[in-house]
This record gives structure tokens, C-alpha cells and sequence, in this order.
């Protein structure tokens, strides 16, 4: 949906032609104007600027602000509107809705302030007051309304997310800042909302039941505002919304100006309010970081909210009921003494009612949020992996004396930095007090205090150093997931799949790294990364169960707060998924059908030279059994994979490619060519497909090939293979999905998915120098494959880079940025090769264990005319 409207850098100028010329008008205007950067000149700002003092007297003005800003900062945010906003929603309108919703949510947007402040003056008079000082123009107001507006005409998935966040936003600044800009940006959302459904001609929609995943994400956000309120109006030095009072309230962070410290530390004065003023006056960077320190923990808490985790729940009501006793701690202060400060300044002379909707109503922000957190308590019941918290405390524990140590040594060393002198017992003493925000010290009397650049860095930031370390151990905690893989697990999957396990990447499930989700005789084979749930193709079971499997899947995934993913899965699973599902083809298997294969005819000429050249140089196809294999085999077969892993600029990949490890397994078979002197030309492991308790197929997992070997092993490994498995009676011989490969373009269901599509056509590209996908998938065209598409399914477009980035872990888990980096500057590393002509690219194998010694070296042939094969004595 969002990428329709930026297929190509033609397409904007196509179908959002009114957008852009307005966008172009506006920065025309203001070069011929003069009006950059600081807004149009004095006489001509009245007539093209919205103010409350001066509508009356120019009444155009709320029509022409429409393409004037104010200032420069009013012109860059007008352009990000119309690029991000705009745009789009003149997409979904058309032209005409599109500047009949700019327009009118606009002209609302700003009659509605005027209304407002009339009404919000008696309670909110500092608030109201504002109203009459500030300017407002651009198209930015209209942009959003009209964004808002065609929200009428979308998905409810994307509907309800665009209507959130479009809300929410202004609606926090609103609150907390108050400018009168954030309040006219409410009100053009409100209007867009409005105005939707009748220049679409359609009823409003009926708000649908959110997902669990959906709901967790809601109260998330929900908190994460309450959470940035404060520190925003803390940090705003105009700040009057409804709830700016809360800036002070939870942070405290008022300021000290150099006025103010002279006349707090004059002769006479209180020591104490010379300490505090002196301490407000340096809290530079670090000191407004660690008095917003419970705003960054509402910040991780909130992701863990997001993520459904119960931990998460517990620790965001601990938070905020500790801001609630605070600003009731401070609310009786105040009433008490009346102290000096921004509170009082801000309440002096108030009467009663002021102060309740001042100071009390916003106070009971931190119940609000308790409350309806205790209300969606269901929604929050996961838990961490056992020993998670336990791990948490210790490496919390840890950092907390590392820090000390490092605050006491360093304070040692530049101790004639503080005033007085710091030592020993009053650095100890003081840590403490590093660790807290401004608001819990300013009321205990300093020690010392840093008077140098250095002892400055170290006073302020030692305590930030702790909490990031304490805030990346709470993000991970909340990425933990309960494995679900274990031995009894797999062994379970395994007497399933050797009944049922018809897939031919059935097999492939039952690796190490993969966790199982049963439903009765049926189960889901997957991976958790980064919060996606991967599965490895589709449900493993009987037939007719296939798709209450995903639809249960798909439930236990949303309940875990894990994004389902169906990975290579056949188009006959995914007709099966529920509603809402998506697909994009990702791969291509090649399966021969061995009933009545001949490899006869003009089409399999390079498969018969290939099998005859074999037989005159005296190599053939052996099935071996890794366990019972002479070492000298399994040596050879070490050093071919080791060969080909040293000649590639990249790790090996994983997932669905196995490798030596994999023969370990009893049920899986190996074939290589091997010629009468016993030397390994090449290897091939196949993974069997099973119907009924029997098995009817095989499935080729990996095959490499000696640099130096015989030219056509891999066409005799794959020939050969086909023919003995024929002759045992099998049906399907599955030659694998090369990854990122396939023979034509297939389209996802809907513009969403061809965003991946795109980014994976760039992978594939990029890793084909490397690992051949695209040239091995041509390669096993020779062998006339039935082609059986593969799909990647998903519910969620906005998901997409999370999908992505998971594949990506789940294939190479080793390759880090410099990899990345290395392939994409310097290109694969290249190996001269005795063999003639190139070898066929294959899928990568898995090495384990010691680097074995190297294979016995081929035998010469000899080259006389009148040999055609055989070792040469």
C-alpha cells in the first residue's frame, strides 16, 4: 500500500500531481517573497499568516497560510508532510478529494483553535494565552488531514495503525508542549477523520477487534507517550499544555540561570539553596539524560510491553506508581512551603480550581496508565527463558561495582578537580547519588562538587554509563525466547515426519536450531529471530490437519508476540492459511518424477556425455554409509567441503542447507564418485520423503565437488542417483529449491511484498559470485525438473524488514558487516582451478570438526588415444 505511491520517480509527478505543484508554489512564494528563513517580511505577515490577534483584521490569512510558513524550520516540515503524507494521500484520493480534504481540514484545523482557546481560557489561562503570540502557515495541517482522510479507503490493518499514530502524536504534544501548532495539528486529524468517509462515499468503519499482537502494540504506545510527556515538557522551554506541569513534577529540572546562583550563594545565604542552584546550573547534557532517567525506563519497559512480556507489565506499574507518590510528594511540598521555583512561579497567586486542573489532574497521569494496564492484564503473560533474570541480576550486579570502581579510581586521579578536594570516603559515599536522577539528590547536600572539564564528565555521566548497560540488559531480556526444541521434542517431530513427512524440506526440520509447536499428530517446525517466528516450510502431519496446523500456529505466534512467517511453503499450504496472508515466490524446487525417467532424447544429451565419460575414465556413483565408512573416505569427503569453504569470501550458510553434520543421521544417505584408486571426485547427502511409514522419495540436501576433480561428477552424482533410486522403486527424486532463485518473475499478492521481492533480487545478486544460487538452479534445468514454486507468507506488509533481516540471520548467522562489506568492494575471492572449464556452482556444506589431512592427490590419466580410461599403473 505504502510503496504504491513510489514505484518509480516518475510515478509522484503521475498521480500526485497537485500535491507537488503545491509543495513547489510554496518554496516558489517564499523565494520571491523573501520570506526565508525567517517567514515573510512585516507587512506582508499578516495577510499570509494565521494569528489569532489579526484573523479578524485578515481574514484571508486562514485560506493563504495555506502556502506561507513562518520560518525556515515551518518550510522543511511542510516538505517532509507533502513527501510522506501528501503524496500518498492524493494516491488514494484522486485529485479533486485530495484538494478538497487539504482545504477544508485547514481552514478546521485553524477556526478550530480559535475556538478552543476561547474555551480552554478559563481553566488553562497560561495555556489559552499562548494562542494569541504564535503564527501559523504552510500546508503541513492540510497534508495530515488529508492523509487521515484516506485512511477511509485503506485495509483496516494499516487504517487502524495510521489512525494511531496520526492521532496520538499531536495529541502528546498537545498535552505536554501545548504550541499552538500541535493543537492544530490535532484538530486536522480529527477532521481528516471526519471528512473521510464522505468524500469517499462511504459509512465509517466500524472499529474491528484489534489482534492481541495489535493491542500489546496499542497499550505500548499508549505508555510510551505518557512516558516521552514529561520529558518533553520538561525539556521545552515554553512548554503550557494541560500537562506541561508534569515536566517538573518528574524530573525536576528547573534550571539555573547565573543570576539566579549569585543570588542563591550571596553572603548570608542558605548553603543548602547554593548547593541546589548550583547543581541545577550544571546539569548540562548528562543531568537533563539522568533526570529523564524514569522516562528511558518507561521507553525499554514499553518494548517489552510490545513484545507481551510480563516482566514488562510488572516493572511499568512499579514505575508509575513511584511518579505518582513523587508528584504527590511533591504537590504537598508545595502546598507546605510554597517554595521558590518554576512551580511556584507557574501557581503563584492560583486559585484552588487552578490549582486542581493545573497540578492535581495531571498528577493522576501514572494511576490512569496503572488502571489500564490492570484492565489488559491478559494481554501480558510471557515470560523469559528460566535463568534470564537470574542473569540479568548478576551482570546488573557487575556493572554496578565495575562503575564504582571506575567512578572512586578516576575521581582519585582528578580529585583536585572537585571543590573541596574529593577522597576516598566522600567519593564512596557520593556514588550513590550518581545513579539517581536530579530529582532524589537535590535534596541531600553535596560533598563536593566538579569544577573541571574532567571531573564534570565523570560526576555526570558515570551514572548514564550504568543505566545503558542495565537498559541493554532489559532489551535483550525481552527478545528471549523459551526454546521448545529439545531432545524429546525432536524425537517426537521425528516419529511424525517418518509417517507424514511427505514434504521433501521435512527432513530439514528436525536440525538443531529448530523448535516445534505439536497439535496433536501434526507439528510446526521453526525458528524465533529478531521476533520473527520462521518456520521451515509447512505442518508436518496428516493431510486433512494441514490447516487447522496454521491457523493454530498463527494464533500461538500473535499470543507469543512473534510475527508468523511461513517460509517455503508450496502454493497448496498457503491456499490452507488464514485470511489476511500474503505470499511472495522466494524459490523454485526441481523435482524428477522417477516413474518412467529415461534420460533419452536431444534435451538430456549432456546427462548421457556425462554418464559415458564417467564409465571411460573409470569413475562411477557409490552409496556409502557415513558410519561405516573407512576414515579415508570420510577424510576426502571433509576436504572437499573444506576446499570449497576456503574458496568463498563468506561463512557457510545454514537453514535449509545442511552439511557433513547432517550425516551423522541414520536415515540419511550419501553417494559420491569415487573412481577404482578410491579417490573422491565428489559428494552428495539426500534426506528422505516419506508417505504412509514408507519412504517414496528423496531429497538432495548438499553436493560439492572436488576443484580438481572429474569435470562431470556432479551431473553422474545427480544421474546416477535418479536411475538406482528408479530401480529401488522410489517415485520423486527432489533436487532442492535453490534459495533466492527461480525460473520467472511471480508477483506477491498485493504491492506490499514487492519490496522484499526487490531486496531479496539484491541479495541474490550479491551472493551469487559467492554461493551460485541462480547458476546452480540453471544447472539442474539440464536434468528436465518439474518446477514446484516456493512462497514466503505473511500477514503483515509493515513486518517485512523484520522478515527479511530474519531470513538473512536464519541462512548466514555468521556474516557480519565487514563480510557484507568485503564482498560488496573487493568481490569473491577467486582460486585458480586445474579442472578444465568451471565447476557447476552447488549448494554450501557445513564443515565440523578438525581440518582433516589432505586427500590422496588424483592419479594422471594417460593421455594416448588408444586408452580411453582407467588409472594409469
Amino acid at each position: 500500500m505504502l510503496r504504491s505511491a513510489w514505484h518509480s520517480p516518475v510515478r509522484p509527478a503521475r498521480t500526485a500531481p497537485l500535491a507537488l505543484s503545491v509543495l513547489a508554489a510554496v518554496w516558489l512564494l517564499a523565494l520571491g517573497t523573501g520570506a526565508l528563513p525567517a517567514g515573510p517580511p512585516a507587512g506582508l505577515a499578516p495577510s499570509v499568516l494565521f494569528s489569532a490577534r489579526t484573523s479578524e483584521q485578515h481574514p484571508l490569512s486562514l485560506l493563504l497560510s495555506l502556502v506561507w510558513a513562518p520560518d525556515l524550520p515551518a518550510y522543511l516540515g511542510a516538505t517532509a508532510a507533502t513527501a510522506a503524507l501528501g503524496i500518498l494521500a492524493e494516491t488514494r484520493l484522486g485529485t479533486r478529494r485530495f484538494a478538497l480534504a487539504v482545504v477544508v481540514t485547514h481552514l478546521a484545523a485553524l477556526i478550530g483553535a480559535l475556538v478552543l482557546g476561547t474555551a480552554v481560557a478559563p481553566l488553562f489561562p497560561r495555556w489559552s494565552a499562548t494562542f494569541g503570540s504564535a503564527s501559523l502557515g504552510g500546508p503541513t495541517l492540510g497534508m495530515l488531514g488529508a492523509m487521515l482522510a484516506a485512511t477511509a479507503g485503506m485495509g483496516p490493518l494499516w487504517r487502524r495503525r495510521l489512525r494511531i499514530m496520526g492521532v496520538l502524536l499531536p495529541l502528546t504534544l498537545v498535552l505536554y508542549n501545548g504550541a499552538l501548532m500541535s493543537v492544530a495539528l490535532l484538530l486536522a486529524a480529527l477532521a481528516g477523520l471526519a471528512a473521510g468517509p464522505l468524500l469517499l462515499g462511504r459509512h465509517a468503519h466500524r472499529p474491528a477487534a484489534p489482534s492481541i499482537r495489535e493491542s500489546r502494540v496499542l497499550v505500548a504506545l499508549v505508555c510510551a507517550a505518557a512516558a516521552v510527556g514529561p520529558a518533553l515538557a520538561a525539556l521545552s522551554p515554553h512548554a503550557t499544555g494541560p500537562f506541561a506541569v508534569l515536566g517538573i513534577l518528574f524530573t525536576s529540572v528547573e534550571g539555573a540561570t547565573p543570576d539566579a546562583v549569585r543570588a542563591a550563594c550571596k553572603p548570608g545565604g542558605v548553603v543548602r539553596r547554593c548547593a541546589e542552584a548550583q547543581l541545577q546550573a550544571r546539569a548540562g547534557a548528562g543531568g537533563l539524560v539522568m533526570s529523564c532517567l524514569p522516562t528511558v525506563l518507561l521507553l525499554v519497559l514499553a518494548d517489552g510491553l510490545r513484545r507481551g512480556r510480563r516482566f514488562a507489565w510488572a516493572g511499568t506499574i512499579v514505575v508509575q506508581l513511584a511518579l505518582a507518590l513523587l508528584s504527590v510528594h511533591t504537590f504537598l511540598t508545595f502546598l507546605r512551603h510554597r517554595a521558590d521555583g518554576e512551580l511556584a512561579t507557574l501557581l503563584a497567586g492560583a486559585r484552588p480550581e487552578r490549582i486542581i486542573a493545573d497540578l492535581v489532574v495531571p498528577a493522576l497521569q501514572p494511576v490512569v496508565i496503572v488502571v489500564l494496564l490492570v484492565l489488559v492484564r491478559r494481554l501480558f503473560v510471557l515470560r523469559a527463558a528460566p535463568g534470564t533474570y537470574r542473569t540479568i541480576g548478576l551482570h546488573t550486579a557487575g556493572a554496578l561495582v565495575g562503575s564504582g570502581t571506575l567512578y572512586v579510581g578516576l575521581g582519585l586521579v582528578v580529585a583536585r578537580q572537585f571543590s573541596p578536594g574529593a577522597t576516598l570516603p566522600t567519593l564512596l559515599a557520593d556514588f550513590p547519588q550518581r545513579l539517581l536522577p536530579i530529582a532524589a539528590t537535590l535534596h541531600v547536600y553535596p560533598g563536593f562538587l566538579p569544577s573541571d572539564s574532567a571531573a564534570i564528565i565523570l560526576y555526570e555521566w558515570i551514572g548514564i554509563a550504568f543505566w545503558a548497560v542495565v537498559a541493554g540488559l532489559l532489551l535483550r531480556s525481552f527478545r528471549s525466547v523459551r526454546r521448545t526444541g529439545d531432545d524429546a521434542d525432536r524425537d517426537r517431530a521425528r516419529s511424525i515426519a517418518s509417517v507424514e513427512g511427505r514434504g521433501s524440506m521435512t527432513w530439514m526440520g528436525l536440525w538443531p536450531g529448530n523448535s516445534y509447536w505439536f497439535d496433536g499428530s501434526s507439528y510446526v517446525p521453526y525458528r524465533v529471530i529478531s521476533g520473527v517466528a520462521l518456520t521451515l516450510a509447512g505442518p508436518v502431519g496428516p493431510a486433512a490437519d494441514t490447516g487447522r496446523a496454521l491457523r493454530g500456529f498463527s494464533e500461538y505466534c500473535h499470543t507469543q508476540g512473534w510475527i508468523p512467517c511461513f517460509y517455503s511453503v508450496t502454493g497448496k499450504v498457503a491456499d490452507l492459511l488464514p485470511r489476511g496472508y500474503r505470499r511472495l515466490q522466494v524459490a523454485e524446487e526441481t523435482v524428477l518424477d522417477l516413474d518412467g525417467l529415461a534420460f533419452t532424447g536431444k534435451r538430456f544429451q549432456d546427462v548421457r556425455t556425462a554418464l559415458n565419460q564417467a564409465r571411460k575414465n573409470g569413475v562411477h556413483n557409490e552409496w556409502v554409509d557415513p558410519v561405516q565408512t573407512p576414515p579415508v573416505i570420510l577424510d576426502q569427503v571433509r576436504s572437499i567441503s573444506e576446499e570449497w569453504v576456503a574458496d568463498k569470501s563468506l561463512p557457510e550458510m545454514g537453514f535449509t542447507l545442511g552439511g557433513i553434520d547432517e550425516l551423522r543421521d541414520p536415515a540419511v544417505r550419501c553417494s559420491v564418485i569415487i573412481n577404482d584408486g578410491r579417490t573422491v571426485h565428489a559428494v552428495a547427502s539426500w534426506l528422505p520423503i516419506h508417505d504412509g511409514g514408507r519412504v517414496t522419495g528423496w531429497t538432495l540436501d548438499f553436493m560439492r565437488r572436488r576443484g580438481s576433480g572429474f569435470k562431470h561428477s556432479i551431473e553422474v552424482l545427480i544421474a546416477q542417483a535418479a536411475l538406482d533410486l528408479q530401480a529401488e522403486g522410489r517415485t520423486e527424486l527432489s533436487l532442492s529449491g535453490a534459495p533466492l532463485a527461480r525460473s520467472g518473475s511471480e508477483d506477491a499478492d498485493g504491492d506490499p511484498g514487492d519490496a522484499l521481492d526487490r531486496m531479496l533480487g539484491v541479495v541474490s545478486r550479491t551472493l551469487e559470485p559467492v554461493y551460485g544460487f541462480r547458476s546452480l538452479f540453471a544447472f539442474k534445468a539440464k536434468f528436465g525438473p518439474r518446477y514446484v514454486p516456493l512462497y514466503l507468507c505473511f500477514e503483515d506488509p509493515a513486518t517485512l524488514p523484520a522478515i527479511g533481516q530474519a531470513i538473512t540471520r536464519a541462512y548466514a548467522p555468521d556474516v557480519g558487516a565487514a563480510d557484507v562489506w568485503r564482498l560488496l568492494v573487493t568481490g569473491p575471492r577467486r582460486r585458480g582451478r586445474t579442472a578444465p572449464g568451471p565447476a557447476p556452482a552447488s549448494l554450501p556444506v557445513r564443515a565440523s570438526g578438525p581440518v582433516p589431512a589432505p586427500a590422496p592427490p588424483l592419479r594422471e590419466r594417460d593421455p594416448s588415444p588408444t586408452r580411453s580410461g582407467g588409472p594409469k599403473e
